[in-house]
């Protein structure tokens, strides 16, 4: 799958009027072919918290492709463009990238949803993409094992400096499942994956954030 992201920064005292405004985005995306469509605040993220990161899916390059052409070919959707960079818009529009998803081919793996999401970023060493593949698989292990309604790997493309990274998102059903999963992590199998961070690490870890989900009427 790939997945378009959009990082809005509602203004103060306007949050209600930047979900309204997002929420008039979604129609439009959705009626050019995006799918799976969602809206997150990050809660805890050093600089980035309370930043809304809207996201949509696609099943390939191609239906992406076609989305742009679409967008491109709308009236409507050029003026929403406009609007959404305004002084007077409700957010700051300030970053967009693309996701690509890294299939890990864990059998059995829980593929669900949760309202909390834990999203981490790292970029690969030279030379050790296997390796870290592979971490981050045992990784996502130990997070299904406990309570994580799911975990996918994505590469960021199009995303300026930030292009190469890997954006690893874990899912839970709630802040309590979170927290006890992180307990749960220190106490068993992730003790040893910690620790093997702190001294072989293949990956760089950049920075992390812990997101809730954001309805959109």
């Amino acid at each position: 799958m790939i997945v378009r992201s959009w990082n809005l920064r509602p203004r103060p005292g306007r949050f209600d009027d930047a979900i309204g405004l997002i929420t008039e985005g979604v129609k439009l995306a959705e009626r050019h072919g995006c799918r799976e469509v969602r809206l997150t605040r990050a809660a805890a993220a050093g600089a980035g918290t309370g930043v809304l990161v809207l996201t949509c899916g696609f099943e390939n390059l191609a239906a992406y492709g076609r989305y742009l052409d679409a967008n491109m070919t709308d009236a409507e959707a050029r003026s929403y463009g406009h609007r959404i960079r305004e002084a007077e818009a409700p957010f700051i529009y300030e970053t967009t990238a693309l996701l690509a998803e890294i299939d890990l081919e864990r059998s059995g793996a829980a593929t669900g949803r949760g309202r909390v999401l834990d999203v981490r970023f790292g970029r690969p060493m030279p030379g050790r993409w296997d390796d870290t593949v592979a971490f981050v698989s045992e990784a996502f292990d130990v997070c299904d094992a406990n309570g994580a309604a799911g975990c996918r790997l994505f590469e960021l493309d199009h995303a300026g400096e930030h292009s190469g990274w890997l954006c690893a998102v874990i899912e839970y059903e709630s802040m309590t499942t979170f927290g006890t999963a992180g307990d749960a992590w220190m106490a068993g199998g992730g003790r040893e994956l910690t620790a093997r961070l702190r001294t072989d690490s293949p990956f760089v870890p950049i920075s992390s954030g812990l997101f809730t989900e954001v309805t959109i009427f």
